[in-house]
């Protein structure tokens, strides 16, 4: 990113992108998603996943339009759905492809998850990933795979619903994996007929996603995150082992977030928390829960340790 900086690569770019992270995307989805179909032409380069969110919400939902929604979900999709007028119908990330059946009859505009999840860790299993396309297809719905945490796939379980289901929406972030919160990338990869109405979107929104992020972006692709994965499972299985006799919780498949029941209310419990110098989001934020909150092990191991025994102390208070 320096030397994109110091060669003046910090005027605006094409709209849907610089060709050369486009390129090296269609690579990326190519070799590692198995979405064959993945051109140039079919991707447009955002400023994060966020605004990515912003210009497909805004180009396709309508006041009144029924949004299904896995949850737990991103908080960022309800509250950005209701604000274009999108009714949010939540279905529990534990379903079955039998439970889906009785929504056939629905007219969905459209289906969005984050696989795996923020903020229950969860990896969406094929036959799930399947079911919803299936739903998709019948219902006419969009269906949007928001794959940010894609790399955080710690028991080798994460599929792009896009290899198989052409009209796929995916997101793909480079935020969480290659640690660029503050640089704001992300890529859509869609329909062309997607593509070109989001392009337009963006070029009289944002103009462009930040021209030496993408820069930055083509080399992110080629880091080995290998060992910096390798950590994240380790914490995220000391976290299920260090809580396991203390709450009801699930190790997490994926991410970097466990998403466990506590025995009192959320905004309760983490009252107590914050005594203790622990910081907690409270489970309602992301679903009609009251009585979860979601956990980040993403932080040094000292502090980790530090926080499970204060959520062991708390476990023993409540």
């Amino acid at each position: 990113m320096t030397k994109a900086a110091q060669d003046g690569k910090t005027s605006y770019t094409l709209t849907g992108g610089i060709p050369e992270l486009k390129s090296a995307m269609v690579e990326k989805y190519r070799n590692q998603n198995q979405i064959s179909y993945a051109h140039e032409d079919r991707i447009l380069v955002t400023s994060g996943i966020s605004s990515a969110l912003f210009l497909l919400f805004n180009a396709l939902v309508n006041e009144g339009d029924e949004c299904l929604v896995v949850s737990p979900y991103f908080l960022m999709y309800p509250a950005m759905l209701k604000f274009y007028g999108g009714k949010v119908v939540p279905l529990d990330e534990s379903f079955k492809p039998a439970d889906l059946e009785s929504l056939k009859s629905r007219k969905f505009k459209l289906i969005i998850f984050s696989n795996p999840s923020n903020p229950t860790g969860k990896v969406l299993s094929k036959e799930q990933l399947r079911a919803l396309a299936n739903l998709a297809e019948s219902t006419g719905a969009y269906l949007i795979s928001d794959e940010i945490y894609e790399l955080f796939d710690y028991d080798k379980q994460f599929f792009s619903i896009g290899s198989e289901y052409e009209k796929t929406i995916t997101l793909t972030g480079f935020s969480k994996t290659y640690n660029m919160t503050g640089l704001r990338l992300a890529t859509i990869l869609a329909e062309d007929k997607v593509i070109k109405a989001l392009t337009t979107l963006q070029q009289y929104t944002v103009v462009c996603a930040p021209s030496i992020t993408q820069w930055a972006g083509i080399e992110a692709l080629k880091t080995d995150m290998s060992a910096y994965i390798q950590d994240y499972k380790e914490k995220r299985d000391f976290v299920y082992e260090s809580l396991k006799d203390y709450y009801p919780i699930q190790k997490s498949g994926g991410a970097f977030y466990s998403f466990f029941q506590v025995p009192v209310t959320d905004e309760e419990f983490i009252q107590r928390a914050v005594k203790k110098d622990l910081i907690l989001v409270p489970g309602f934020i992301f679903c009609d829960k009251k009585n979860f909150v979601r956990l980040s092990f993403a932080t040094e191991w000292d502090t980790l340790k530090r926080g499970m025994k204060a959520l062991q102390e708390l476990s023993k208070e409540s």
